[in-house]
């Protein structure tokens, strides 16, 4: 029963909506905490990110703006001033809100700097006023709120170790064992109380298939299946779901999507290639859920090892989870998949993550494609062998030798990817 109860708050913690790409999200919520408690005008803005909020930023849409980046995001946070709505801060912006966020830009009030750290997930806003000042800061998560002051006075100060991070539940408590059984046994009226993404990501997907969006990978894909040159089987079909869906998020859509991890692209390539092989082999409602609580706690688990932020795409995680939620459709049994997760780590392991931006749906359709091949062939009792590169004959392993060469033997790829980004010549 504790295990249970615990399972579900993990799962609680970890699936969350939000609107638009994360890191810009979070940056939008960091500048409403601050301007949340002034009054006056703005007169400066100062970001301050960490690398690899700075890289997940650069390159994305902003939800009904035609814009992209994390200083517009800011702006319109700033003036939003909602801290409340989370990592939907910029839900159901106006057009004036969106005016004045660009009058700011143009204005030069919005000032973003790049801090020197090794923390993943660090976002400074300091704000300005004639008569006042207030900054806040997230750390260790997207919407955590380390720190929050106006005037030097301190509304809030929550000091947590990095190396416990601020998490209510930690998947490290758990085995992939203890995730199939819940997944599998757990009270369905308990799991049904959880917005798995069921609703949210098939509507984004839905847009995406319907909307010129990005670069259009998704339409694409479905447009060659309904004119034959590619089949219309659960492959494809996944393939077309999950990278319309992305296009969509990272063109700026203004849906928001069921997250993992803190990450929209992570949640909808977990949801939306189960969800897709589910229409195809007429699954029923509980079935569904079942599978799509498997593909979001393997991911998690996965996740916790390599880090939050890395320099590995999150597509590798969350498709490992798509994949084992493909393989509880396809009523496999618990080794089938582990064998399904060793053949995508052994099949996806390189694909390092340059950035969010709207070639993501490229890689999500990828992963995609390898998370429906490792689900068939674990199926079938096949698996990469112990003895090829990183796989070992523990799944737990396995997932240390990839977290092990993300987190020692890559170290330097990041700040590699980000000066190759910064300094690339348009």
């Amino acid at each position: 029963m504790k295990d249970t109860e615990n399972i579900l708050a993990l799962l609680k913690q970890e699936v969350s909506p939000a609107l638009g790409c994360t890191e810009p999200a979070a940056v939008a919520l960091a500048g409403a905490y601050a301007s949340s408690v002034l009054k006056d005008t703005i007169i400066s803005a100062d970001l301050i990110v960490s690398p690899n909020v700075l890289k997940n930023g650069m390159g994305v849409g902003i939800p009904n703006t035609n814009l992209m980046g994390l200083e517009i995001a800011f702006a319109l946070g700033i003036l939003v001033a909602e801290p409340e709505k989370g990592l939907e801060v910029l839900l159901d912006l106006k057009a004036e809100t969106i005016n004045a966020g660009k009058q700011m830009l143009a204005e030069k009030r919005i000032n973003t700097k790049m801090k020197e750290t090794e923390e993943k997930i660090w976002i400074e806003a300091s704000l300005k006023t004639a008569k006042s000042e207030s900054k806040a800061i997230l750390r260790w998560r997207h919407n955590w709120l380390y720190h929050w002051e106006k005037d030097k006075h301190i509304l809030q100060h929550n000091e947590i170790g990095a190396e416990e991070a601020p998490l209510l539940i930690s998947p490290s408590a758990f085995s992939l064992k203890d995730y199939y059984d819940f997944c599998r046994d757990t009270d369905i009226d308990k799991l049904e109380l959880i917005d798995l993404g069921l609703i949210l990501n098939r509507r984004i997907a839905d847009f995406g298939l319907t909307n010129k969006s990005g670069i259009n990978v998704g339409k694409m894909i479905m447009e060659q299946i309904n004119s034959g040159l590619l089949g219309d089987d659960i492959h494809h079909y996944a393939m077309a779901l999950t990278a319309a869906a992305t296009d969509a998020r990272m063109s700026g859509c203004n849906l928001p999507v069921i997250s993992n991890s803190g990450s929209g692209n992570q949640g909808l390539a977990i949801t939306l290639p189960i969800i897709a092989v589910a229409e195809k082999l007429g699954s029923n409602q509980e079935e569904l859920i079942r599978a799509l609580a498997m593909g979001h706690l393997v991911s998690v688990h996965i996740k916790q090892k390599i880090g939050i932020l890395s320099c590995i795409c999150g597509c590798l995680s969350a498709s490992a989870g798509a994949a084992s939620g493909i393989v509880m459709l396809l009523k496999g049994t618990y080794p089938q998949i582990e064998y399904a997760i060793k053949n995508m780590i052994a099949d996806t392991a390189g694909m390092v993550c340059d950035g969010a931006k709207e070639g993501c749906s490229l890689k999500v359709a990828t992963t995609t494609s390898a998370a429906v091949q490792a689900a068939l062939l674990a199926k079938t009792g096949i698996c990469v062998s112990s003895n090829d590169g990183i796989i070992t004959d523990s799944i737990e392993g396995t997932i240390d030798n990839l977290a092990y060469f993300v987190n020692k033997g890559m170290q330097d790829a990041d700040s590699t990817i980000l000066n190759i980004m910064l300094n690339k010549i348009k």
